[in-house]
């Protein structure tokens, strides 16, 4: 149950729309496939949001649900926690933080389809109450500054443009003190190792999406390059000094499955 104090800090950030429900809040700057960067993702995931997070889990060899607790395990929260859950998809995170916490948590996603896949799973929990979808950008988040206890991302910087302004939004409505956290994949650091990983991204991914779907074998040959040339562009050193450049400076970094997986966390200036 809500108390007066939460539903005081919910109701203005979610514009007066019932909890649970997907709205499209709209953002600063219009519709949320103004450009193609934003349609290209869009696009992607509307063709696998209704069998998402089962193939998710299979492709990463079962660890995806492991990465996912592990991401949620490293927030400190307190009751009544408001959290900002972006690249929400189809509300996995915001829902691993329900069951850990009593908190209130917003998902925000530019995909309409994945959070509707989403909603589906919020409320056959019962926590329509506790966590709200909207559709939306992480570029211009609908939220006011330092709303909100604890902002979380997933897989995100690789489908924007500009990192560092997406950075920028994603401190401006955390509150100072406030956790930043995020789960990305890596490339791992160890040759045979990266070998490996390059052979499973590069060939044998593209191949088993093939009788999957269309969608997921678009996603089976996006991928791997894709992932190859973000950290070739954005390091995770760079990750991190463009957290520091935008107020989060104590910034804490944990590679999981030799490196697949990044998992980083930081603390708002006060």
């Amino acid at each position: 149950m809500k108390t007066k104090k939460s539903e005081d800090r919910w109701t203005p950030l979610v514009e007066s729309h019932p909890a649970g429900r997907v709205s499209t809040t709209g953002t600063a700057s219009g519709s949320p496939s103004e450009d193609s960067t934003a349609i290209f993702a869009q696009d992607l995931f509307d063709g696998i949001a209704h069998s998402y997070d089962t193939w998710a889990q299979g492709l990463t060899f079962f660890q995806y649900l492991r990465w996912r607790r592990f991401l949620v395990s490293q927030m400190a929260l307190r009751p009544g926690n408001l959290v900002l859950d972006v690249c929400t998809g189809t509300a996995g995170v915001a829902l691993e933080i329900a069951r850990h916490h009593n908190s209130q948590i917003v998902g925000l996603d530019i995909s309409h389809s994945m959070l509707k896949a989403g909603l589906r799973a919020v409320e056959s929990r019962s926590l329509d109450g506790r966590v709200q979808l909207i559709q939306g950008r992480a570029e211009h988040l609908p939220f006011p500054d330092e709303a909100f206890d604890t902002v979380v991302f997933t897989y995100l910087l690789r489908y924007v443009q500009d990192p560092d302004a997406t950075v920028r939004e994603l401190s401006r409505v955390l509150k100072p003190g406030g956790q930043l956290l995020s789960l990305e994949f890596g490339v791992p650091e160890i040759s045979w190792i990266r070998a490996l990983w390059v052979i499973y991204n590069r060939v044998v991914m593209p191949i088993v999406t093939i009788p999957i779907s269309r969608g997921w074998h678009r996603v089976g040959c996006f991928l791997g390059p894709n992932i190859a040339d973000f950290r070739q562009r954005c390091p995770v050193d760079r990750n991190a000094a463009i957290w520091r450049e935008n107020g989060i400076p104590l910034v804490e970094t944990r590679r999981l499955f030799q490196g697949v997986a990044i998992v980083m966390w930081g603390t708002k200036r006060r």
